[in-house]
């Protein structure tokens, strides 16, 4: 008798076909909805970062009677007056190291940048380049809206050029606007002055005060609201 063959049974190219179309929907599903969640962490990051600098700010300010001066995001590369975040590690920790930005890049050597601040500075003894007024920001997931407060004078408008759009993630996840908190002296904000001298701003009022406008609203002597 002639011994039975078995018959090995595998999938048809029409089956591996399918069944790879079947994966590549999956895929075209999926993944839009985990780059979402990746960019969503990384609001949340930011948000939480630039909140935690902020109170250490405000913690430095009642230690010292003066703020730290600005920080540049590439801030291992710069002067004392170009990395005011690392003024918050030392002497006194107010925070243990200084965060990263995680929608800044990198710098041109390659390292990681940092969130940045600027505002008004003091301009007298004892620190002329500590800040009155401040703001801390990360220009959040879409890298258009930077400029609006990529400027030396984030504290006022220039001609209604310097207009601030807030990040919201209810425009959609990748919407424009920027992650931010002001802080400090109030006053200044919208005084289009170099420096915070009163002196100087009574001589040149009203041209001096210019407003700030967040958000399509105007503020003069009023800090805008903080991220949320």
């Amino acid at each position: 008798m002639k011994p039975e063959r078995k018959l090995l049974k595998g999938f048809t190219l029409i089956e591996l076909l399918i069944v790879i179309a079947i994966i590549l929907i999956l895929i075209a599903i999926a993944l839009p909805n985990f780059l979402e969640a990746q960019i969503r962490a990384k609001v949340t990051r930011a948000k939480g970062e630039i909140r935690t600098l902020g109170i250490a700010m405000e913690a430095y300010f009642l230690d010292w009677n003066y703020y730290p001066s600005e920080t540049e995001g590439d801030i291992f590369n710069r002067g004392r007056n170009g990395a005011g975040h690392r003024w918050l590690t030392s002497p006194i920790a107010y925070i243990t190291s200084v965060p990263f930005d995680p929608f800044a890049g990198t710098s041109q050597n390659g390292e990681l940048r940092t969130y940045e601040s600027g505002g008004i500075e003091v301009g007298a003894f004892p620190c002329p380049a500590c800040m009155a007024t401040w703001v801390i920001y990360s220009s959040g997931p879409n890298e258009s809206s930077e400029p609006s407060l990529r400027s030396a004078d984030p504290h006022f408008s220039r001609d209604g050029s310097n207009q601030v759009v807030s990040y919201s993630a209810t425009n959609g996840t990748r919407s424009a606007g920027v992650i931010h908190w002001y802080g400090g002296d109030g006053f200044w904000i919208g005084v289009g002055l170099g420096s915070a001298n009163r002196a100087q701003y009574n001589a040149s009022r009203p041209q001096a005060d210019l407003g700030l406008i967040v958000d399509g609203l105007f503020y003069l002597h009023q800090l805008p609201p903080r991220i949320k």
